[in-house]
């Protein structure tokens, strides 16, 4: 097993990743999820950038973490870690990357909705959260009343305009052949790929990075948010990749 036991949860354009309760299924490790710059309880930063988060993240795994800790990134959270574990390897014991952000092909609603009025995007955002099953369905995700309670707390986490900032954000900082190489750096520590078996193929991992990562785990019949749909065995599968480690 890893000599750490610390795992750093970092959420993605929706947080937190503490919705499904991951420590429950980890008893034996430290599961954390830091609250980006504007979610939950964490004010918004002006003019946001994806170094903001990185920066904000350093200070949370210093004064948090017990030593070299596993990162993982969901999504747009994916992209942060990259970044954090490319400026900051001797904090990082592994990543473990599920569908993060590695072009900007990555970030296709992130693009749209940075190109919106803030006014336009508010009420499309506060439609979406006023009908959680709606956003479970468009997202070809089978209702339960399970997951209609998550949905409805991750929609309600953060507002619209945090949504918008963030997504502008990553635009911004994922556009750059200089982001790729920087991702690329990241490769010498350990890095697992995790996607769902319905979204990989929308998924833009470059060649030489699929080469690299120690493996690629597909989720079966789970899309891009399988920690909402399998839960267990998400966190079975992370526990197995620090385990061997």
């Amino acid at each position: 097993m890893s000599q750490t036991n610390d795992l750093i949860l970092v959420h993605g354009l929706l947080g937190s990743l503490s919705f499904f309760d991951p420590a429950s299924y980890l008893p034996d490790i430290n599961v954390l999820s830091p609250d980006l710059h504007g979610y939950g309880d964490s004010p918004l930063k002006t003019d946001l950038t994806l170094q903001d988060q990185v920066d904000y993240l350093r200070q949370f795994v210093e004064s948090q973490a017990s030593g070299p800790s596993w990162l993982l990134g969901h999504s747009v959270g994916g992209a942060v870690v990259n970044l954090f574990a490319a400026q900051y390897p001797n904090l990082v014991a592994g990543v473990v990357n599920v569908e993060g952000n590695f072009t900007i092909k990555d970030a296709f609603w992130c693009q749209s909705i940075s190109q919106k009025y803030p006014q336009t995007w508010n009420a499309e955002y506060q439609q979406m959260c006023s009908d959680p099953e709606k956003w479970l369905s468009n997202s070809q995700i089978a209702l339960s009343p399970q997951r209609v309670l998550w949905a409805r707390e991750i929609l309600a986490y953060q507002t619209a305009d945090t949504v918008q900032a963030v997504a502008k954000a990553v635009v911004t900082g994922t556009d750059s052949d200089e982001y790729l190489s920087t991702v690329k750096k990241v490769m010498a520590t350990p890095v697992y790929l995790v996607a769902g078996e319905h979204s990989l193929p929308g998924w833009d991992v470059p060649g030489d990075v699929r080469k690299l990562a120690k493996e690629l785990i597909v989720i079966e019949g789970t899309g891009h948010m399988m920690m909402l749909e399998k839960p267990e065995e998400f966190c079975s599968l992370v526990r197995r990749i620090i385990n061997e480690n």
